[in-house]
């Protein structure tokens, strides 16, 4: 590649992190767009790859708690591990009586998931769809309007990476916790549904000379 289109990353990274920046930029978008500040209360709903990555960047971005929201005990833990509150709404449905949020980073692409998480959100609070789901989604409209609250959309991003090498270099993202499996070249078909077959798996990396 020219020099010009890529960027530099320290040798403290592993290549595996240096793999994921671009998942990273994301997340750096995403809590740019809620304009995540110190002392916000922040919702994320969905403990994949991008919801943990996005929980972590609203913390780098002052948040004062975040709380994570799934289904899957596994992806859970792996939020307890990172240090956030986290939620299975399979056994406790997310009310507002549960909890309430400043900013909400919808992750799931769930049309349940964004419904009652929509409703969780306080007054003046901020909304950003990164999950991609249904091209329809119900919203509580009434709850939109009474409560003033700002949805937007989240799905490409811009500057964001030498912002995502610095979070990740400095440890206040740890990108390696999400890597759950490799797979050689010869294998790509399988790291590509690994996540399909397993739902333990979160992120699956190619390593070329990987075999066995």
């Amino acid at each position: 590649m020219p020099a010009g289109f890529v960027y530099p990353v320290p040798d403290s990274l592993s290549d595996d992190a240096a793999g994921l920046i671009e998942p990273l930029s994301v997340g750096v978008w995403a809590a740019q767009r809620s304009d995540v500040s110190p002392g916000d209360d922040v919702l994320v709903t969905g403990a994949g790859p991008i919801g943990l990555i996005a929980a972590q960047c609203a913390r780098a971005y002052g948040a004062a708690s975040v709380t994570v929201t799934d289904v899957v005990e596994s992806r859970l833990q792996v939020a307890r591990r990172l240090g956030f509150e986290a939620l299975n709404v399979a056994q406790t449905p997310l009310t507002p009586e549960v909890l309430q949020a400043d900013v909400l980073l919808e992750c799931s692409g769930n049309a349940r998931a964004t419904w009652d998480a929509v409703m969780a959100v306080r007054r003046a609070g901020r909304v950003v769809l990164v999950g991609m789901g249904g091209d329809e989604v119900a919203l509580p409209l009434s709850r939109v309007q009474d409560h003033e609250l700002v949805i937007t959309g989240a799905f490409r991003y811009a500057n964001t990476w030498p912002t995502a090498i610095q979070l990740a270099a400095s440890g206040a993202v740890d990108l390696d916790v999400l890597v759950t499996g490799a797979f050689g070249l010869d294998d790509v078909e399988a790291a590509l549904t690994a996540s399909r077959d397993n739902p333990d798996a979160m992120k699956t990396m190619v390593r070329p000379g990987l075999t066995g």
